[in-house]
Protein backbone atom coordinates (compact mmCIF):
# COMPACT_ATOMS: atom_id res chain seq x y z
CA UNK A 1 0.00 0.00 0.00
CA UNK A 2 1.04 3.48 -0.77
CA UNK A 3 1.78 6.50 1.72
CA UNK A 4 -0.61 8.45 0.05
CA UNK A 5 -3.31 5.63 -0.12
CA UNK A 6 -2.66 4.40 3.53
CA UNK A 7 -3.35 8.12 4.64
CA UNK A 8 -6.36 8.88 3.15
CA UNK A 9 -7.69 5.21 4.13
CA UNK A 10 -6.35 5.98 7.62
CA UNK A 11 -8.28 9.54 7.05
CA UNK A 12 -11.74 8.15 6.14
CA UNK A 13 -11.91 5.49 9.23
CA UNK A 14 -11.08 8.55 12.03
CA UNK A 15 -14.07 10.84 10.16
CA UNK A 16 -16.20 8.23 10.03
CA UNK A 17 -15.60 7.65 13.65
CA UNK A 18 -15.78 10.65 14.79
CA UNK A 19 -19.21 11.02 12.85
CA UNK A 20 -20.36 8.24 14.76
CA UNK A 21 -18.99 9.27 18.28
CA UNK A 22 -20.65 12.90 17.06
CA UNK A 23 -24.30 11.06 16.03
CA UNK A 24 -24.93 9.46 18.87
CA UNK A 25 -26.03 11.98 21.46
CA UNK A 26 -27.45 14.01 18.39
CA UNK A 27 -29.59 10.43 17.61
CA UNK A 28 -30.34 9.93 21.31
CA UNK A 29 -31.57 13.47 21.71
CA UNK A 30 -34.17 13.56 18.86
CA UNK A 31 -35.30 9.92 20.40
CA UNK A 32 -35.65 11.73 23.64
CA UNK A 33 -37.56 14.35 22.56
CA UNK A 34 -40.18 12.46 20.11
CA UNK A 35 -40.79 9.87 23.45
CA UNK A 36 -41.22 12.48 25.50
CA UNK A 37 -44.46 13.87 24.19
CA UNK A 38 -45.42 10.46 24.15
CA UNK A 39 -45.76 9.51 27.71
CA UNK A 40 -49.17 8.72 29.35
CA UNK A 41 -50.58 10.66 32.21
CA UNK A 42 -48.76 10.57 35.76
CA UNK A 43 -51.19 8.50 38.51
CA UNK A 44 -50.92 9.09 42.22
CA UNK A 45 -52.56 7.02 44.86
CA UNK A 46 -53.26 9.73 47.23
CA UNK A 47 -55.51 8.66 50.05
CA UNK A 48 -57.74 5.48 51.43
CA UNK A 49 -61.22 6.40 50.89
CA UNK A 50 -62.79 5.35 53.98
CA UNK A 51 -60.69 8.13 55.05
CA UNK A 52 -62.04 10.94 53.91
CA UNK A 53 -65.44 12.06 54.98
CA UNK A 54 -68.38 12.59 52.87
CA UNK A 55 -68.71 15.93 51.15
CA UNK A 56 -65.48 17.62 53.19
CA UNK A 57 -62.71 18.37 50.10
CA UNK A 58 -59.39 17.56 51.76
CA UNK A 59 -56.08 18.98 49.53
CA UNK A 60 -53.53 16.03 49.18
CA UNK A 61 -49.77 17.15 48.03
CA UNK A 62 -48.12 15.54 44.73
CA UNK A 63 -44.54 14.03 45.10
CA UNK A 64 -42.69 13.31 42.36
CA UNK A 65 -39.61 13.73 40.56
CA UNK A 66 -39.38 16.88 38.09
CA UNK A 67 -37.50 16.56 34.89
CA UNK A 68 -36.80 20.24 32.63
CA UNK A 69 -35.39 19.88 29.14
CA UNK A 70 -31.88 19.70 31.11
CA UNK A 71 -32.30 19.29 35.01
CA UNK A 72 -33.48 16.41 36.59
CA UNK A 73 -34.61 17.39 40.39
CA UNK A 74 -35.00 14.98 43.19
CA UNK A 75 -38.66 14.08 44.16
CA UNK A 76 -40.30 16.48 45.82
CA UNK A 77 -43.98 18.63 45.91
CA UNK A 78 -44.81 19.10 42.46
CA UNK A 79 -48.72 20.03 42.90
CA UNK A 80 -51.39 19.52 45.14
CA UNK A 81 -55.35 18.55 44.50
CA UNK A 82 -58.46 18.87 46.42
CA UNK A 83 -60.46 15.65 46.68
CA UNK A 84 -63.94 15.14 47.53
CA UNK A 85 -65.89 12.23 48.77
CA UNK A 86 -69.72 12.20 47.38
CA UNK A 87 -72.80 10.39 49.65
CA UNK A 88 -72.40 7.57 47.14
CA UNK A 89 -68.84 7.22 48.13
CA UNK A 90 -68.28 8.64 43.91
CA UNK A 91 -64.78 10.82 44.52
CA UNK A 92 -64.14 14.22 42.50
CA UNK A 93 -60.34 16.13 42.24
CA UNK A 94 -59.63 19.60 41.25
CA UNK A 95 -56.50 20.80 40.79
CA UNK A 96 -55.54 23.46 43.25
CA UNK A 97 -54.52 25.70 40.87
CA UNK A 98 -56.45 28.76 39.93
CA UNK A 99 -57.55 29.12 36.57
CA UNK A 100 -56.89 32.76 36.88
CA UNK A 101 -53.26 33.37 37.30
CA UNK A 102 -52.09 29.89 38.99
CA UNK A 103 -51.96 30.99 42.82
CA UNK A 104 -53.17 27.88 45.17
CA UNK A 105 -56.41 27.57 46.14
CA UNK A 106 -57.89 26.67 49.40
CA UNK A 107 -61.20 25.60 50.99
CA UNK A 108 -63.21 27.28 53.25
CA UNK A 109 -65.05 25.36 55.18
CA UNK A 110 -67.60 27.45 56.91
CA UNK A 111 -68.87 28.87 53.40
CA UNK A 112 -68.43 25.52 51.41
CA UNK A 113 -66.59 27.29 48.71
CA UNK A 114 -62.94 27.27 47.29
CA UNK A 115 -61.06 30.51 47.64
CA UNK A 116 -58.18 32.14 45.78
CA UNK A 117 -56.13 34.49 47.63
CA UNK A 118 -54.39 36.32 44.95
CA UNK A 119 -57.21 37.88 42.92
CA UNK A 120 -60.54 36.91 45.53
CA UNK A 121 -61.78 34.20 43.12
CA UNK A 122 -64.52 32.25 44.20
CA UNK A 123 -65.63 28.03 43.57
CA UNK A 124 -68.52 26.31 44.26
CA UNK A 125 -67.85 23.02 46.22
CA UNK A 126 -68.30 21.13 42.54
CA UNK A 127 -65.48 23.86 40.94
CA UNK A 128 -68.03 25.95 39.27
CA UNK A 129 -67.81 29.93 38.93
CA UNK A 130 -69.22 31.98 41.93
CA UNK A 131 -67.05 35.05 41.22
CA UNK A 132 -64.26 36.50 40.86
CA UNK A 133 -61.88 37.25 37.23
CA UNK A 134 -61.00 33.57 36.34
CA UNK A 135 -61.73 32.91 33.01
CA UNK A 136 -63.48 29.10 33.80
CA UNK A 137 -64.24 27.04 36.66
CA UNK A 138 -61.47 24.68 38.59
CA UNK A 139 -59.77 22.14 36.68
CA UNK A 140 -61.49 19.00 37.54
CA UNK A 141 -58.73 16.29 37.47
CA UNK A 142 -59.84 12.22 36.07
CA UNK A 143 -59.74 10.15 39.45
CA UNK A 144 -60.52 6.65 40.15
CA UNK A 145 -61.18 4.49 43.01
CA UNK A 146 -58.38 1.45 42.90
CA UNK A 147 -58.69 -1.79 45.58
CA UNK A 148 -55.42 -2.56 46.61
CA UNK A 149 -54.90 -5.33 48.92
CA UNK A 150 -58.26 -5.78 49.19
CA UNK A 151 -58.43 -1.47 50.69
CA UNK A 152 -60.15 1.22 47.78
CA UNK A 153 -57.58 3.44 47.02
CA UNK A 154 -57.98 7.11 45.41
CA UNK A 155 -56.14 7.39 42.31
CA UNK A 156 -55.78 10.85 40.34
CA UNK A 157 -54.25 11.73 36.80
CA UNK A 158 -52.31 14.40 37.52
CA UNK A 159 -51.35 17.26 35.16
CA UNK A 160 -51.07 21.27 34.88
CA UNK A 161 -53.56 23.32 32.68
CA UNK A 162 -52.81 26.77 31.11
CA UNK A 163 -53.69 29.80 33.36
CA UNK A 164 -55.57 32.53 32.14
CA UNK A 165 -57.47 31.10 29.15
CA UNK A 166 -60.94 29.96 29.46
CA UNK A 167 -60.46 26.62 27.60
CA UNK A 168 -58.85 24.42 29.68
CA UNK A 169 -55.08 22.97 28.00
CA UNK A 170 -52.89 20.56 29.14
CA UNK A 171 -49.62 21.69 29.54
CA UNK A 172 -47.61 18.66 31.45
Amino acid sequence: MRRRKFLKYCTSVLSSIYAIILAVPALGFLFSTLKRGQQEKATYELAKLNDLEPGVPQRFTIIDRRVDAWTKYPSGPIGSVWISKNEDESITAFSSTCPHLGCVVDYVPGDKVFFCPCHAATFESNGSIVSGPQPRGMDELNASIKTIRGEKWIVVEYEKFETGIAEKVSIS
